[in-house]
């Protein structure tokens, strides 16, 4: 990975002044607010991703991110994290016609209620090729890296540590 690319990403996350989360997922209304798409994460079989770590489509109204349900809740996180990279960087991807043969079928077996006239976009991750798939790994790295940080204690957060405390004064 380039180290520009890697401050670059950095910068980007800490200017995004993201509140203090204990998971990704928790971070779901800054981006949708950011990018004025609602977010729904979806369970996908592997039958449908045939070998998809990840897929993200919008359509006009909705992200959605899709995750394999036998997966690690861990596992679950990072793939969301990447695909909020994405999401945060408005990555084109590939435009996904109703005329495209290759893409309507996944996305009707994925939201089979979706009109694919509506679907704007479809990203699925299966290499890091790319350099917007390599972006938003970093993204998504630093992402998690803010959720799992551990921030300053406050009194009140834990009671038995502030018990402990104020019996040593």
């Amino acid at each position: 990975m380039r180290g520009g690319l890697r401050s670059s990403c950095r910068r980007f996350v800490r200017g995004l002044d993201l509140p203090r989360v204990s998971s990704v997922r928790e971070l779901f209304p800054v981006v949708e607010n950011l990018s004025g798409y609602p977010i729904r994460t979806l369970p996908i079989s592997e039958d449908i991703a045939q070998g998809l770590c990840g897929l993200w489509i919008r359509s006009q109204s909705t992200d959605y991110i899709f995750v394999h349900p036998d997966t690690s809740p861990a596992h679950q996180d990072h793939i969301i994290a990447h695909e909020l990279g994405h999401i945060l960087r408005n990555h084109q991807g590939l435009p996904v016609l109703p005329s495209a043969p290759s893409a309507k079928p996944v996305a009707d077996r994925l939201v089979p209620d979706l009109d694919p006239r509506v679907v704007k976009m479809m990203l699925g991750r299966t290499s890091y090729e790319h350099d917007d798939e390599e972006e938003a790994e970093l993204i998504g790295t630093y992402l998690q890296r803010h959720a799992h940080r551990p921030g300053p204690r406050r009194q009140g957060d834990d009671p038995v540590a502030d018990t402990l405390l104020r019996e040593r004064r």
